[in-house]
């Protein structure tokens, strides 16, 4: 009976292990284990002596487990067999601990359940168990018949029987894989190429019901093999399950606690797993985070509040540094740096921040790059943007010049992502990326060292340095487990409001008590409502007497304010201030240590910036002080066509370049005709990965920043809707009658400051083309030839009077809808001309050479062609027109959109409901442009009742902008006829033919 106790270690019932675990001895195993046809047998039918010799092992006996057949409802014959003697596989490397039936198709634990752990999972999820559930006659008394029947109950997934045995008597309910991949097949053929897609196994999709909570609950392995084939897993599972209509959510803890769910609950206690359970993330959050996870296993490993003096070995090459915010990562960066400098061996910091990167140089006693006077000669080293790593910047840089030395990339994950995806970049990225890539080689390759740290240091970064080297070595990963304690760790009060205004009520109150907040904000731009310009222009209002400090961009670089100047020095220039207003411009890099000042940080994320940069902002406070977050539910700044898949987000990207190359190629465009459009590879991956993990955390964006604050070892307090339940410091809440008053002064201040910038806007001093020019390239400028600036491009952008209303047009993405519009009609024939002129500015300075993702963020094409194949542009051409769901052309119309929803994503980052009627399809594609749909009336057509729209246009004045870039697109481009006919032929087909179904596939193949 060891079995009995080896599952009641692993906290299992005992009435449960009896009713679904054997012990076998002697020959009984082979008539459990030797049941499949398939098995080689003898003429006579027995199993062949190879086979038998194989498991002659098993004659000493073990327990045997199986539990019902979710297929029948019967006894399962499918098992597996644990033997008390097992056998080394074949290359004698692994013991095999367990074994299941040989050649015969896996199944699922469902083990059978006794009454009174049925009676408990029923009281846990409150769905009764009636009459007519209990079946006497099936094995499990028709427990899993129950469960099939009522999606209410969440079904926990895992790996071994014994586990589901342990969540079984814990309370839920829960089915176990034999393996990691047990959930699925992968259909091949008998050389074993796949010929199929993967589906679930018949067993599983029993269970896998539409709207069924399904949680993965796999062990928490430690080594980096193992670790990436779980969440390869997972991903694959969860995605099956999500396509079967499923709710997927993934459990995760700490391996110290336990390896399995079972050591987990057997060495703490079923309510440990229950708080454990409860913090379960989405599996789009948790794709994120395994994208985000290091698992290089550590060299040196510490756990110190603050990383003191390391001696890392002069055989390390890549040196990772992962620790957590405000533990000393850029101190201990000086002492590299001074030893560098020691050994006269050259130093490079590169950043992505102006500020951020002149800081760190001045920590470290380098110089920045614009006070290099000649940045070519014997220079030992210097700090730079990621922006200017190439030999057309002021560094005029030359990455065949750095060998052998020391390269230094704090918060090394936002650097990357900024070379890689930022617009700032666009222009010269290939010739960055080549310069990064020569970097590695030179300097991983050679005699020098690469360090890079970031309190979310991940396996991305680390395997892009070293695919972008060549080499295969192994990284130094220095790792702090360190996290903060109760002294450090921030209460975190948290609004689930839809709206920061409460919030921002609170902040009010807070100041008018006495406080003194650090407000982290993620806008800039005065026409954001709780940016810092309209939060200043508020509290300006509200305290006229407080000093208030705005901290962004643009007072950063702005010699006649405060704030200019101030990041190298913030402590001392904070501590004259009553109030300050922080956007992302100081997100990372900066360590405010100011002590008895401030009483309170506040933040306010809209969802612009990436997670861990809304936590990197909280954190520029080290003292640990209360925090007050709002979040927004999800975000809206997705890369692509918004895929949490890297296959799905490369694929499109790839699809997407093809239409747009194919239409260029279309128009005799000879530059494609050999262009190599693979350019690296490896950036292209390391960029799908970044914007997938971004995708996904932009799906579930406060989900997101409060799990990743959890992590960090933060309390999260819920403020309830009834606010006077309050914990001090908080401020007290805004009475409800106070409400109304507060929304109306924060609207009528930002409405105030915001309509003065766009005036000040529309009259500031107008610049000629060479002013212009000398401005653009200056770091540092005044608040006049900021807004001498914009005014200018406006001028360029529209070609009419700048007037404030166009100001804010503009800022609210008006030039997207006019540009749509206009190369869908009037603009047509200059389309291909204008594409082709940015596609060849783009292959000149890449040198022969694109990056796939600006490539087709500068192309416009593919999605004029998709909208013009819908008949969109016929359809403008007839506004007057009276629109119903039942005509024809419209219907056809639909067909196609349906047929196309992923390329209609890819194209137009439209998503497309597939219920979507006509009439919906229509006004999606409106909005692109700015227009609408208005309701003319109802008619009756028979006993339904049809509704006549007819599209509402903007009247804001567009058509004589389409006349100036019409004068304006005459001059710089020829007509092209030839691209209309092989992209805009057949609009749209009659109703009235039934499409064949090749056609409608290829209406989008353009």
């Amino acid at each position: 009976m060891h079995h009995l106790q080896e599952w009641g270690r692993s906290c299992v019932d005992t009435q449960l292990t009896r009713l679904n675990v054997t012990f076998l001895d002697g020959q009984d195993p082979y008539n459990y284990l030797l049941y499949s046809d398939n098995l080689p047998r003898r003429n006579d039918g027995r199993v062949s002596n190879g086979f038998l010799q194989r498991y002659q092992h098993i004659e000493q006996g073990g327990w045997w487990c199986s539990g019902v057949d979710l297929l029948t409802g019967s006894d399962d014959l499918w098992g597996c067999f644990k033997p008390a003697q097992p056998r080394r596989s074949q290359d004698g490397r692994k013991l095999i601990k367990y074994e299941h039936p040989p050649k015969a198709p896996i199944g699922v634990f469902a083990l059978r359940v006794p009454l009174h752990i049925w009676q408990k999972i029923s009281q846990r999820y409150q769905v009764p168990i009636s009459p007519n559930d209990r079946d006497e006659t099936q094995p499990d008394g028709g427990f899993w018949q129950w469960v099939q029947a009522n999606p209410k109950i969440p079904l926990c997934i895992t790996e071994g029987a014994k586990k589901a045995g342990t969540l079984l008597t814990a309370g839920y309910a829960a089915v176990a894989l034999p393996g990691i991949f047990g959930a699925y097949r992968v259909p091949r053929n008998e050389q074993g190429n796949r010929i199929g897609k993967p589906h679930l196994i018949p067993q599983l999709e029993k269970l896998a019901i539409p709207k069924r909570e399904v949680t993965l609950i796999f062990d928490q392995d430690t080594k980096p093999k193992t670790v990436k084939a779980v969440h390869h897993a997972i991903r694959q599972t969860g995605y099956l399950l999500t396509q079967a209509g499923c709710s997927v959510k993934v459990v995760t803890w700490n391996p110290e606690l336990g390896k399995g769910v079972d050591d987990l609950i057997a060495n703490h206690s079923p309510e440990t797993f229950e708080e454990i359970y409860q913090q379960a993330v989405s599996l789009e959050l948790w794709k994120a985070q395994s994208l985000s996870r290091l698992t290089y296993s550590a060299d040196l490993q510490v756990n110190d509040r603050y990383l003191g003096e390391l001696s890392i070995p002069a055989s390390a090459k890549l040196v990772g540094i992962k620790s957590a915010k405000g533990t000393g990562k850029s101190k201990f960066l000086e002492t590299v740096v001074k030893s560098a400098i020691a050994r006269q061996q050259w130093v490079l910091v590169i950043g992505h921040r102006v500020r951020l990167v002149e800081e760190l140089c001045q920590r470290f006693g380098l110089d920045y790059i614009t006070e290099v006077r000649h940045p070519e000669g014997n220079v030992m080293g210097y700090g730079l943007c990621l922006d200017s790593l190439h030999s057309h910047s002021q560094a005029r840089f030359n990455a065949a010049d750095w060998t052998d030395g020391v390269v230094i990339i704090d918060e090394v994950e936002q650097v990357l992502w900024h070379g890689l995806n930022s617009r700032t970049c666009n222009a010269n990225r290939v010739a960055i990326l080549k310069s990064l890539k020569t970097l590695m080689q030179n300097v991983l390759g050679g005699e020098g060292q690469v360090f890079v740290a970031d309190a979310d240091l991940s396996d991305t970064s680390l395997e892009y340095l070293l695919a972008l080297a060549g080499v295969e070595i192994q990284p130094y990963i220095i790792e702090n487990d360190w996290k903060p304690g109760t002294q450090e760790a921030w209460e975190i009060f948290h609004y689930p409001d839809t709206t920061p205004e409460r919030l921002v009520g609170d902040l009010t109150q807070h100041i008018k008590e006495g406080g003194k907040p650090f407000v982290c904000l993620s806008a800039q731009r005065r026409g954001s409502q709780w940016g810092t310009c309209s939060l200043e222009a508020y509290l300006n209002q509200e305290f006229p007497q407080h000093r208030i400090l705005r901290i962004d961009s643009e007072s950063l670089a702005d010699p006649t304010h405060p704030a200019y100047g101030g990041v190298n020095h913030l402590d001392t220039v904070l501590a004259n201030y009553d109030i300050v207003l922080a956007s992302p411009a100081i997100e990372t890099g900066v360590s405010i240590e100011l002590q008895n000042h401030f009483t309170s940080v506040w933040g306010i994320a809209q969802g612009v910036q990436a997670e861990n940069s809304v936590r990197q902002a909280l954190s520029r406070i080290r003292a640990p002080l209360p925090r007050f977050l709002w979040v927004a539910p999800y975000g809206f700044n997705q890369v692509g066509n918004g895929s949490t898949s890297i296959p799905g987000l490369l694929t499109s990207a790839k699809r997407l370049t093809q239409l747009n190359i194919r239409a260029l190629q279309q128009t005799d465009f000879e530059a494609f005709d050999d262009l190599e459009v693979g350019f690296q590879a490896e950036s292209l991956f390391c960029w799908a990965k970044m914007a997938v993990r971004l995708n996904a955390t932009m799906l579930r964006y406060r989900e997101a920043v409060l799990e990743g604050l959890r992590v960090e070892g933060h309390s999260i307090i819920e403020i309830p809707p009834e606010t006077e339940k309050r914990k001090s410091p908080t401020p007290k809440p805004v009475d409800e009658a106070e409400s109304p008053n507060l929304t109306e002064a924060i609207a009528t201040a930002i409405s105030q400051n915001y309509q003065a910038e766009c005036e000040a806007i529309a009259t500031s001093p107008d610049l000629t083309d060479s002013e212009y020019q000398l401005l653009k390239k200056r770091i540092v400028k005044t608040t006049q030839q900021r807004r001498s600036q914009r005014k200018y491009e406006l001028q360029q952008r529209y070609g009419i009077l700048v007037t404030p209303e166009l100001v804010q047009k503009d800022e609210a993405g008006w030039y997207e809808q006019l540009r749509l519009h206009y190369f869908l009609t009037c603009g047509q024939q200059y389309l291909a001309s204008r594409d082709r002129a940015l596609a060849q500015q783009l292959i000149e300075q890449g040198e022969g050479n694109i990056f796939l993702p600006d490539f087709n963020r500068s192309q416009l094409g593919a999605t004029i062609g998709t909208m013009a194949r819908l008949g969109m542009g016929i359809l403008l051409a007839n506004e007057t027109r009276e629109l119903k769901n039942t005509d024809e052309d419209l219907q056809a119309m639909s067909a196609i959109a349906l047929a196309n929803r992923p390329t209609i994503k890819t194209t137009v980052g439209i998503g497309i409901a597939a219920n979507s009627t006509p009439v919906t399809i229509v006004r999606r594609f409106l909005d692109k442009i700015g227009y609408g749909l208005k309701l003319l009336r109802c008619e009756s057509l028979g006993k339904k009742r049809i509704r006549v729209y007819q599209i509402d246009k903007a009247n804001d004045g567009r058509e004589a902008i389409f006349q100036q870039w019409l004068a304006r697109d005459s001059q710089m481009y020829q007509p092209s006829s030839d691209w209309q006919e092989p992209l805009l032929a057949d609009p749209i087909i009659p109703a009235s033919v039934d499409p064949p179904k090749d056609y409608i596939q290829l209406q989008l193949a353009l």
